[in-house]
């Protein structure tokens, strides 16, 4: 939408806010929750990826997930654990894993 706000009549007003509010709920509930399982929109939510991204992983086998019949569900602690492991490393830390440890 490329008009301001004060441009917008009270149902588009109204409109973009539950809209607006739509997409903080889910936000938080998706960060703010001790639930275990996500299913694949949650997941995608959480990785900041397309849903559409998230499905090509899972076809690759590139990040760890769970089939149920055409159900695909992923562990959070696990989402947690592959971000980490794909840590990029700095000059510092690789130069200090290249020096050899004389004593």
């Amino acid at each position: 939408m490329s008009r301001f706000l004060y441009q917008l009549d009270k149902e588009e007003f109204k409109s973009l806010l539950k809209e607006s509010l739509k997409e903080i709920l889910l936000d938080e509930r998706i960060f703010n929750t001790d639930k275990e399982l996500l299913n694949i929109k949650e997941a995608a939510a959480f990785l900041n990826l397309a849903v559409n991204t998230l499905y090509e992983k899972t076809s690759e086998r590139s990040i760890p997930h769970y089939k149920h019949g055409k159900k695909i569900t992923f562990k959070r602690a696990e989402l947690i654990e592959w971000v980490q492991s794909r840590k990029v490393s700095t000059y510092d830390e690789i130069k200090h894993l290249s020096r050899p440890n004389f004593k």
